[in-house]
């Protein structure tokens, strides 16, 4: 593959592929009837290559009418699913001419009908596998070994051998494939990998450390203990002694005087491959700091795809979760002095942070090892931003142009690695969050947006709706409740996490792909025709459709470009591992939403009429910085470029005092102390976090709007400028109610948009400030839509009110059911039926399906005169959505509380067929205590609990 070629007319490439939507409807038409381009898309789960055309076909005719607009092929191994002898056959046909017929199928019946496919460029995760990916192209890791000697004895010195963390085996005696005689010899490659990278001696003291070590499922994470209290190294004393370490470990010197640390470095071939990967020959990871690496893996997995492949919008790369006990590259010492201007050898004890970008458990701990000084630190700032430099290099940037001279898009996940986060997320056409992430994080998905807003692109993806060791029971409420989360976190298009290929076993309820096991529970969400759910998808699907449609329109309103310096992330890396979040709690509480800025869109920024603006147009009225000590000196010294342009500049708490790497130090410690000054001196600040937001209302920056409640720290929010008009979309976090009251500045007229039926009404507002005050009280995980248009003037808004309450009997209903209990088909009637849980009703506790309860209800004549009064019907408490049909006619279902249907249309006067159909999830019908996994479900509430109440309002 001649990447280089590639790399020429990326820039012109990326111009043509991430262009802004056209707006070919009204916002309003828009909102009404999403455009399929607009609709949210599924992760399709395919079991590697044992798929069938006629099957995918159907699957992408279901997926249309579900009202989705498209997925994403995900290819892994169906793991404990039962298969046909055809079928694991052709498991491993993934990346076979098979295979890809099977991919042209799909995306020529997916582009038949309007969808399009994005296409994982691998399967499963991290990239890698086959036989384009030998030992020589496998991901590479450094480990160390530790050994304190006492000098001054002349004893001879026997030292502590690296060994290679064992992990879950690249080469698994479990896997067939390994066994194949065209890589008999792979073993022996793999361990040739192996060397000795450094022997490094220093006067100092050992850390205090942790007793426990990182697993997780029995699998060892890495071989890092965290520290209770960091050793302290003399790096004046630093000797290397590579060449005098003997064979049998055995080192050919003598100690000084004194107490000494001796550190053996090696390199080794991870021992981890692909998880669950599908495909021929060993599954090994490939090195992400090799493009031709990259190369022979795309060459596998994409080239036979041809040139915009019909149907195919983009390729795929999930988060990198490259597990390394130091991220490491076979050329990593030669290209760190090359980029970093200083041999590393030396430094290497100081790199060493357990915790630091660990795949499956990034967390903070203090480093093995400071100096006394800041030079640990900045060892530390150059190593990671070396293994960044390196990641993008070798790996994003080749998969970026690579889908560029392919005529695709690349869409990646640019969290989990241990890369400058923003600048993956922006590097790619179309950025990709998640919300497994502490359960969605509204903050961290922001990442993912501010990477759309610096580098200019308009779509931001989220995979959506996941749940670990849940996967039969979340519930419609809580999907619809998760994705406004996810909307608020700057998220306009969703991957919903998935839907699962129909294999040809017939037992209920199929295939899932993250099914429990006997090693874990496995994930949601079994987004399948089996799941009775089902009949609420179509329901949700328009409603994510709808807001994406909105939210994708004009132009994202963030005042604030905050600083982020770091490499990778995770919660906590920014305060020493509290994980308080506390900036970016109170911009947020403060009016004020944020994008991280990294010093490579500081690079490119200008200051246009007082706003920073980036490369991609984004354009922020303020900078702030965290409290941080150092800074290259370049970044400062475009950030007094910026103050001296005008733009208002905060620092949090203190001012950096020096840059943050080791060559040149002195130098250019004094550059960032000069740019520093000359930034206070234009009018730059320096205020503790609870004066930020105060100095910015003071400077009149303005704000998306003014919180008029005092307790707002759990709503969140996003806003849009759509032409003169502004969106807002607020969400209430916790389960209890909220006041979100607030100002909009520059409004007038505001309406309140429901995704959920496409309705429209106006919303009552006051004068209030430079703008209007609106009333907005909103229930545990509400979420509000609002729309302010300065061209619109303020309306009288009188909300109809309930002036009578009609319960229905909670007994008496009759009842029928129809789905599995056990796993078996199931049905019962029930001629007359209490409201309750059916976990309390006989025959019903490991039911799982639709139950439908009936009775007749009657509607007084003068309920349906008189003001146009509206006929409600609330459910009460319902688990886990219902379907309301009344004299026949089936309504809209309910997926989500409150709630309520509005059957004014259906009913008449007089005796009325009330039918309530309510679905729940698989869960009680899972549940096996004989079965590994399965035993390890837990029953949960299903039924219609009620009380049911019909209510007249005017």
């Amino acid at each position: 593959m001649r990447l280089h070629a590639m790399m020429t007319g990326a820039c012109l490439a990326a111009l043509m592929l991430t262009g802004a939507p056209a707006a070919a409807q009204s916002l309003e038409d828009g909102f009404r009837n999403p455009p399929k381009e607009a609709r949210p898309r599924f992760r399709w789960w395919w079991p590697g290559g044992a798929v069938n055309d006629a099957e995918l076909e159907r699957e992408i005719g279901v997926i249309d009418a579900a009202g989705f607009g498209g997925a994403e092929i995900q290819a892994l191994a169906p793991n404990f699913a039962t298969l046909t002898p055809d079928e694991k056959a052709r498991v491993n046909d993934y990346a076979e001419p098979a295979f890809f017929g099977h991919v042209r199928a799909a995306a020529k019946a997916a582009a038949a009908r309007g969808l399009t496919l994005d296409y994982t460029l691998g399967s499963a995760w991290p990239s890698g596998g086959g036989f384009a990916i030998p030992p020589e192209k496998a991901f590479v890791e450094l480990t160390m070994a530790r050994t304190q000697v006492t000098g001054g004895t002349g004893a001879p010195v026997k030292l502590v051998m690296p060994t290679r963390t064992k992990r879950l085996g690249a080469l698994s005696m479990f896997d067939a494939r390994v066994k194949d005689p065209r890589v008999a010899d792979w073993p022996a490659r793999m361990d040739a990998q192996a060397r000795i990278v450094a022997v490094v001696a220093m006067r100092g003291t050992a850390p205090q450390l942790k007793t426990d070590t990182s697993t997780m499922m029995g699998v060892e994470l890495s071989p890092w203990k965290d520290v209770i209290a960091s050793g302290a190294l003399d790096t004046a004393s630093a000797v290397v002694l590579t060449d005098k370490l003997r064979t049998d470990g055995t080192l050919d010197w003598q100690a000084p005087a004194g107490t000494w640390q001796v550190f053996v470095f090696k390199q080794y071939a991870s021992n981890m491959g692909v998880l669950g990967s599908a495909g021929q020959g060993p599954q090994l990871i490939l090195d992400h700091m090799d493009p031709a690496a990259f190369a022979a893996h795309a060459a596998r997995v994409g080239d036979p795809l041809g040139t915009k492949p019909i149907g195919i919008r983009s390729t795929f790369v999930d988060s990198l979760e490259l597990m390394q006990d130091l991220p490491w590259g076979r050329q990593f010492l030669t290209e760190f002095r090359k980029r970093r201007g200083y041999d590393l050898t030396h430094y290497l004890p100081l790199t060493l942070q357990p915790g630091w970008m660990q795949a499956w458990s990034e967390h903070f701990s203090p480093p093995y090892f400071e100096a006394g000084d800041a030079t640990a630190e900045r060892v530390r700032a150059d190593y990671r931003r070396t293994v960044s430099d390196l990641m993008f290099d070798g790996f994003i940037k080749p998969y970026v142009a690579w889908n560029h001279a392919h005529g695709l898009q690349a869409k990646f996940q640019a969290h989990g690695g241990a890369i400058d986060i923003v600048r993956g997320y922006g590097i790619v056409d179309i950025p990709e969050t998640e919300d497994l992430v502490h359960e969605g994080d509204p903050y961290f998905m922001r990442f993912a947006r501010s990477g759309a807003d610096l580098y200019g692109h308009w779509i931001v993806s989220a995979e959506s709706l996941v749940w670990k060791d849940r996967p039969y029971d979340v519930t419609p409420d809580e999907l619809r409740r998760r994705a406004d989360l996810i909307f608020a976190g700057g998220v306009n298009s969703m991957i919903l996490h998935g839907h699962d290929y129909r294999l040809t076993d017939g037992a209920w309820p199929g295939w899932h792909a993250f099914q429990p096991s006997p090693f874990a529970l496995g994930f949601s969400t079994m987004f399948t025709e089996s799941n009775p759910i089902w009949a609420g998808v179509p329901t949700l699907a328009r409603y994510l459709g709808r807001m994406q449609s909105v939210l994708q329109q004009g132009q994202p309103v963030v005042p604030l470009a905050y600083f982020y310096g770091q490499t990778g992330y995770y919660v906590g890396i920014e305060d020493g591992g509290a994980g308080k979040q506390a900036a970016e709690k109170a911009f947020i509480a403060g009016g004020y939403d944020f994008d991280r800025i990294n010093p490579d869109a500081i690079a490119d920024a200008r200051v246009e009429r007082r706003q920073l603006v980036a490369r991609g147009g984004a354009r922020y009225p303020a900078l702030v910085l965290p409290p941080i000590a150092g800074i290259r000196a370049e970044t400062a010294e475009a950030i007094a470029r910026f103050a001296k342009a005008g733009l208002p500049v905060i620092f949090t708490d203190r001012t950096p005092d020096r840059d943050e790497g080791l060559a040149d130090a002195i130098r250019r410690d004094r550059r960032v102390k000069t740019a520093i000054a000359a930034t206070l001196k234009a009018g730059g600040r320096v205020l503790p976090l609870g004066g930020i937001v105060p100095a910015l209302r003071t400077a009149r920056v303005p704000a998306n709007l003014t919180f008029t409640a005092g307790d707002v720290a759990d709503v969140v929010y996003v806003q849009r400028r759509v032409g003169d008009r502004t969106v807002t979309f607020v969400h209430n976090l916790a389960d209890s109610p909220r006041d979100a009251g607030m100002v909009l500045p520059g409004a007038r007229g505001v309406s309140r948009w429901n995704a959920m039926d496409g309705s429209i009404a106006p919303v009552a507002v006051e004068p209030g400030g430079a703008g209007v005050r609106i009333a907005l009280p909103l229930a545990g995980g509400e979420s509000a839509l609002l729309v302010a248009d300065p061209a619109t003037g303020p309306r009288d808004v009188i909300p109809r009110v309930a002036v009578e309450r009609i319960a229905l009997p909670a007994s008496g209903w009759t009842f029928g059911a129809a789905g599995h209990s056990g796993r078996q088909p199931f049905s019962s009637t029930i001629d007359a039926i209490t409201l309750g849980d059916w976990r309390s009703i006989d025959g019903l506790s490991s039911f799982s399906g639709t139950g439908t309860y009936r009775r007749r209800m009657q509607v007084e004549p003068g309920w349906l005169s008189g003001g146009k009064p509206r006929i409600i019907l609330d459910l009460g408490v319902v688990h886990d959505m219902a379907t309301v049909s009344v004299n026949g006619r089936a309504l809209q279902p309910v997926i989500t509380a409150p709630f309520r249907v509005d059957i004014t249309d259906a009913v008449r006067a007089g005796s009325n067929d009330l039918a309530i159909a309510i679905a729940n999830t698989p869960q009680n019908a899972m549940i096996d205590p004989k079965l590994a996994g399965y035993k390890m479900l837990k029953p949960v509430p299903a039924g219609l609990v009620g009380p049911v109440t019909v209510e007249i309002r005017r």
